[in-house]
């Protein structure tokens, strides 16, 4: 049976004249376009490549003070990921990640409160903010014990200072990265943990917690040039190589020339790590460095 058009305005209006119904209205299209979303993403894959459609999974997702029950679609290898589904971020999780960003930089639990009443239309009591970082807390704990792969053929460690609360005071805390590549090429960040300075004997401690998640094996770990890191690494890992970091080698080389003359530094020493061209090798190249580094050194030593 066809609706004509005045029947389908009625059927509207009488749904919008409740929440209820504006929640239900608002659910049929959210879950009408998450199904239309996986037929095009599915579209734009390659024939031979493209992910058959597998169901849906239930979700529910608050927004502006409503909750929504949807039916997520899903494909059977698992990349299909809705665009939709980021921009309604669950608010419960925005709260907490929001809260959390704000306690670290060093505002009171009241101090949250007055924003999340600015923003959410909502005040938190002190309880209830202390509760959400609590959790928020717990979450980071699960993902830095989680367990890792046995084997990384790199792993980059590096150290970045942001402003962190610790002890009541907001001071400047260093906070070790650890990235590593899977043998397939794809890159994963395996902890970044907060210490007061950045001190080899704090890398030491945490290559091995590396071990205690399952690592076994590493072939190569690039640093910057701290002071005893080289120790550190092969403590914890004696098979793995150790290479300085050619980013930090080269920012430091920059900063001992003029200005005017750091781009032509900076050329000729990526010409030096070029092994690309026929007759090249490491060795080769390294007494090229060699050359290079007297040749600088002569003139601004």
């Amino acid at each position: 049976m066809e609706l004509t058009q005045a029947q389908i305005s009625e059927i509207v209006f009488e749904k919008t004249s409740t929440e209820q119904g504006v929640r239900e209205l608002i659910t049929i299209l959210l879950n009408s376009l998450l199904k239309h979303e996986r037929t095009l993403w599915q579209e734009k894959q390659e024939k031979e490549q493209r992910e058959s459609s597998n169901g849906f999974r239930a979700r529910c997702v608050r927004y502006h003070g409503m909750e929504f029950a949807l039916q997520v679609p899903r494909t059977r290898q698992g990349g299909f990921y809705p665009a939709l589904l980021a921009i309604l971020r669950d608010e419960n999780q925005e709260k907490a990640m929001l809260f959390n960003e704000l306690y670290t930089k060093g505002l009171t639990c009241e101090q949250i409160g007055q924003i999340s009443q600015r923003i959410y239309s909502r005040t938190y009591s002190k309880q209830q903010i202390s509760y959400l970082v609590q959790e928020a807390g717990k979450d980071v704990e699960a993902w830095l014990s989680r367990r890792l792969s046995p084997y990384y053929p790199v792993v980059y460690i590096d150290a970045t200072f942001a402003h962190t609360r610790r002890e009541g005071k907001v001071l400047q805390g260093a906070y070790y990265s650890m990235l590593g590549v899977l043998p397939d090429g794809t890159r994963e960040v395996l902890g970044i943990i907060n210490h007061p300075t950045e001190k080899a004997i704090n890398w030491n401690t945490e290559l091995k917690v590396l071990q205690e998640r399952g690592v076994k094996h590493i072939d190569l770990i690039v640093s910057d040039a701290l002071s005893g890191i080289e120790n550190a690494v092969t403590d914890a890992f004696p098979l793995s190589r150790h290479q300085f970091c050619v980013a930090h080698l080269l920012r430091t080389m920059s900063g001992f020339v003029p200005r005017k003359e750091a781009a032509a530094l900076q050329d000729e020493f990526h010409k030096v790590l070029s092994i690309d061209s026929e007759g090249v090798s490491s060795a080769s190249q390294y007494a090229e460095f060699l050359k290079f580094v007297e040749r600088w050194g002569k003139r601004y030593s």
